[in-house]
């Protein structure tokens, strides 16, 4: 709020009255009020931006999460199939051989 000295409200209030100083007050109360509800909407538009750059980030990371689940499906395929492989042992020719010898088929 602005300072005014002692003889400038007693010349105001020569001049206007008592309503004129209530009218002056209020509108150096606004003038502050206008000044703080500025800086509340900077602050909110700095905010709305910080949650926007929020929710882009998690949308790049619900991709990287998409596409590492793809990629631990693949792995655990891989390795269903060379654990099958290695049960049915068909790459070994001595262990084929061993098993066909017994009547082991597969």
């Amino acid at each position: 709020m602005e300072t005014f000295s002692l003889t400038v409200l007693i010349q105001l209030l020569k001049d206007f009255g008592p309503f004129g100083i209530v009218v002056v007050m209020w509108w150096l109360d606004m003038k502050s009020i206008r000044k703080i509800l500025d800086c509340y909407k900077k602050d909110m538009a700095e905010m709305r931006a910080m949650y926007e750059s929020n929710v882009r980030l998690v949308e790049k990371y619900e991709g990287v999460a998409r596409e590492l689940k793809d990629v631990v499906i693949m792995n655990t395929q891989a390795m269903t199939k060379i654990c099958e492989d290695v049960e049915t042992n068909q790459f070994c020719p001595m262990v084929r051989l061993k098993k066909q010898a017994q009547g082991v088929t597969t």
